[in-house]
């Protein structure tokens, strides 16, 4: 899936197919492939949410339905460097996330 989902909108989808996967097993799972760089954790307002795309790209998510997109802007690899620079951090990765509100709700 594209769209962003929660881990109980993937829980309710894998529960569909079969009725014996506990919610333990789902979140367990997505953590893992998220630490195995498998999937992305989007870390947002209400909870996190789990992307595919695993390259650095940046997020905006509407302040009234909650629906989350990618963001086709060039990445700046080079932010952390400069962050770290600025404010005497290791700092290691960034998230970008706007919000505002997507065609459907405006």
């Amino acid at each position: 899936s594209y769209n962003h989902p929660t881990a109980d909108e993937i829980y309710n989808v894998v529960r569909a197919q079969d009725d014996k996967i506990s919610r333990g097993t789902v979140y367990r799972n997505l953590n893992l492939l998220a630490d195995a760089g498998e999937i992305l954790s989007i870390k947002t307002p209400g909870g996190s949410r789990f992307d595919r795309t695993i390259e650095p790209h940046a997020h905006i998510i509407c302040t009234s339905c909650s629906r989350v997109i990618d963001v086709p802007l060039p990445f700046d690899a080079q932010l952390d460097a400069k962050a770290s620079e600025q404010i005497g951090w290791h700092v290691t990765s960034h998230y970008t996330i706007f919000e505002g509100l997507c065609p459907d709700c405006r």
